[in-house]
């Protein structure tokens, strides 16, 4: 994903097979480099111990995001 195309407040659809199990959707609050800061928004119930454990915020490389 190219982050030019990527905007603060946006909704994405995004995989990080280390913290989460399965896909999930979240709120762009920061944008880096290769990466974005994400609030989880929406999850599988299998991942809500993660979530909870991460207090909804994740980084996420661009390359594992999708637009919405």
């Amino acid at each position: 994903m190219d982050k030019e195309k990527l905007a603060v407040g946006q909704t994405v659809k995004a995989k990080v097979e280390e913290d989460m199990k399965k896909p999930f959707s979240g709120t762009i609050e920061k944008i880096y480099e290769n990466s974005v800061m994400l609030t989880i928004t929406d999850n599988d119930k299998e991942d809500d111990n993660n979530v909870m454990e991460l207090n909804k915020k994740i980084i996420v490389n661009l390359k594992n995001i999708k637009l919405k």
